[in-house]
């Protein structure tokens, strides 16, 4: 069955098997909510219902779903921010690299491709996508165009993708992917049918790491806790050594409050130049920023087995100290969205007095 496979959002599932059962499926349609919460797995699942052969579709299991499980159906198009560059050498590259990324993400879902240097979708994806798209079907399905991060498309692109949205084909479907719908043009907007995804119960990514990854009690409900609401973060800091990087978080923040300039460029040297930390160690810092606000007002914490240390570097940052930090960790995490780099984004963030005034 269509999303039987997906965590939750029964709201979203709802929405699209009823267009499903009727046979009036929308040609465009945009997946919005937050980041790691299933749009993207919903959004490969509609792909392969549209060009399944069974009569339970999707089956994923047959040769259509599987193709395109691992990007290989012709007649699905997936589209996603990559590097880009002028010089044909180092455009060959960089297919050979998303290729072999792809190959990452077709046994990791969860896994975005991500790059160390800018990324966008530029008109010359949107101008290679039409062209996929201006041929028949391959095998008598739907052409269907997968959007990633729809939103990093230029300005450009996104005005040549609206004209395609405006002269839609019968045997296309459009499905954008956005956790940032604001930044899209608007008249894309209003030519899809939008469907939202909301932030997961905790008890929901607990359950899936213990069924499925076999984490003891303890530490599922903990990693539940700080995925905020996305699966995909949960998965991914199951990956990338969670408990090393929780460490690490807390290391920075005791350095910072303790005025140890020293041990914070230290501890930001090491995670600066690894791909995705950056972002994971500032999402996990403010956690820990959130749990200090809500002991100093009463309210319940995440990290309750550090509630000794959460007091003591409460105390340390002072009135007035954690609300700055808290947005210097917005300011951040922005930043690293809009490709300034990690280190100067760290920097920025933890580089500063306990008070919130900086000092580098």
């Amino acid at each position: 069955m269509l999303f039987d496979n997906l965590i939750g959002q029964e709201v979203a599932k709802r929405t699209i098997r009823r267009a499903w059962d009727e046979g009036r499926l929308a040609g465009s349609y945009l997946f919005y909510g937050p980041d790691g919460v299933g749009k993207e797995a919903a959004a490969m699942d509609l792909a392969r219902a549209v060009n399944c052969g069974a009569e339970d579709k999707p089956c994923r299991t047959c040769s259509s779903c599987r193709r395109i499980s691992t990007y290989q159906h012709p007649d699905f198009h997936y589209l996603a921010p990559v590097p880009h560059s002028s010089s044909e050498s180092e455009r060959r590259k960089i297919a050979e690299e998303v290729a072999e990324q792809l190959k990452d993400k077709a046994a990791q879902p969860h896994r975005p491709l991500a790059f160390d240097r800018p990324t966008a979708i530029t008109i010359d994806d949107i101008r290679d996508l039409k062209r996929g798209l201006s041929l028949h079907p391959y095998e008598g399905g739907r052409q269907a165009a997968l959007v990633a991060r729809a939103d990093r498309m230029t300005e450009e692109a996104s005005n040549a993708f609206l004209k395609m949205l405006e002269e839609p084909s019968p045997s296309s479907i459009f499905i954008l992917v956005s956790d940032r719908p604001n930044i899209l043009l608007p008249t894309i907007v209003s030519r899809c049918q939008k469907v939202r995804f909301d932030l997961l119960p905790a008890g929901a990514i607990e359950a899936h790491l213990l069924h499925n990854h076999n984490l003891p009690e303890v530490e599922a409900r903990l990693m539940a806790d700080l995925a905020g609401g996305s699966l995909g973060r949960a998965l991914e800091m199951l990956e990338q050594g969670f408990w090393e990087e929780r460490d690490l978080a807390w290391t920075l923040l005791e350095s910072a409050a303790a005025g140890d300039y020293f041990g914070l460029m230290n501890g930001i040297g090491q995670a600066a130049d690894q791909r995705g930390k950056p972002e994971r160690l500032l999402s996990l810092v403010q956690e820990v920023v959130s749990d200090m606000l809500h002991l100093r007002h009463g309210r319940s914490i995440v990290n309750a087995d550090r509630s000794d240390r959460l007091r003591t570097l409460e105390l340390g940052f002072g009135n007035g100290g954690l609300d700055a930090l808290a947005g210097r960790l917005e300011r951040a995490k922005a930043g690293l969205k809009q490709n300034v780099t990690p280190r100067l984004c760290l920097i920025t963030a933890l580089a500063g007095r306990p008070g919130g005034s900086p000092e580098l």
